[in-house]
C-alpha cells in the first residue's frame, strides 16, 4: 500500500479519512471478511498520523460495525451480508 495522504484542510477529520479508505478496501475485497485489518503502527505508519488518530479509526470503523477486535489476536473485517 502506497503512503496515503491526510487532507488537513478537509471537513472530514484525519481518523475519518483513514476509515474511509479502509472502507474502500473492504467494498472492493482488498480486505476480505475475516482478514486482520492494518495495525495501529502500520497505520500511523502508512497516513503519518499519531496513535491516537489511528486508535480513533479503527474504533470508528468497529463501531460502525465494519470490524471486529479479538484480544490479543488483532482487528479483522467483519461480514456485513447482503445488507450493502
Amino acid at each position: 500500500m502506497p503512503p496515503s495522504v491526510i487532507d488537513y484542510e478537509a471537513p472530514e477529520p484525519p481518523y475519518r479519512q483513514i476509515a474511509a479508505d479502509l472502507i474502500r478496501d473492504i467494498q472492493s475485497g482488498a480486505l476480505a471478511v475475516d482478514r486482520r485489518v492494518p495495525s495501529e503502527s502500520a497505520l500511523m505508519q502508512t497516513y503519518g498520523v499519531a496513535r491516537n488518530t489511528a486508535r480513533h479509526a479503527v474504533s470508528y470503523l468497529r463501531d460502525e460495525g465494519w470490524v471486529y477486535t479479538l484480544p490479543q489476536r488483532g482487528t479483522f473485517v467483519r461480514d456485513r451480508g447482503t445488507a450493502e
